[in-house]
């Protein structure tokens, strides 16, 4: 399911490398707030990593090794955060049973909170088919840029779209808002299970 209309056809088309760029672009014009909204319950990597690989096969003290290596490449980000004093908040809608993607990615976010990573959760109704016409994937940098990401069919990054309208990005920051009041602190969702 691509993300509707709405929220991208103000928006430029980028493949994956452009979006990456603006990705880094947006984040170095960032003062006040970054959201993070993620939807998909199972991702498909281009390339499956090794710490991914490794708890695919059961070694999850190997997964968590790598991972903490993995998650070493984004320190200067929580850095930033922390020195710019930026709201940033990873939004994650789960559903339960949790996939077996789920459950290894939770293993990288008890390693990205360790390092300063904000992850709130939203715990969603399992009947619920995400990604939705209401709920997708997309980052809000201040209120300048927008990048919505594009998963295709089935879940596989290839690309997606870059905005600066202002009413696109309103109506993408309520959405992650109003999430973002349902949700719970990642510790506190992990300590439920």
């Amino acid at each position: 399911m691509r993300p509707p209309q709405w929220a991208t056809r103000s928006g430029r088309r980028l493949d994956l490398d452009a979006f990456g760029t603006c990705f880094l672009d947006a984040w170095s014009r960032t003062e006040s707030r970054f959201l993070k909204l993620e939807c998909w319950q199972s991702y498909r990597e281009r390339e499956v990593t090794t710490s991914q690989a490794a708890y695919e096969r059961g070694d999850v003290r190997e997964a968590e090794r790598l991972l903490r290596q993995e998650s070493e490449a984004e320190r200067s980000l929580y850095e930033d955060v922390e020195q710019k004093g930026i709201d940033y908040a990873r939004i994650r809608l789960v559903q339960e049973p949790l996939t077996p993607y789920l459950d290894y990615e939770l293993v990288a976010y008890r390693i990205r909170v360790r390092i300063g990573e904000n992850i709130e959760v939203v715990r969603c109704d399992p009947a619920m088919r995400f990604p939705d016409e209401d709920h997708f994937d997309f980052l809000i940098f201040d209120r300048h840029t927008a990048l919505i990401h594009d998963y295709g069919e089935i879940g596989l990054q290839s690309g997606g779209w870059m905005t600066h309208d202002a009413a696109v990005i309103a109506e993408l920051e309520k959405r992650a808002i109003d999430l973002r009041r349902l949700a719970v602190p990642f510790g506190e969702f992990t300590a439920a299970l």
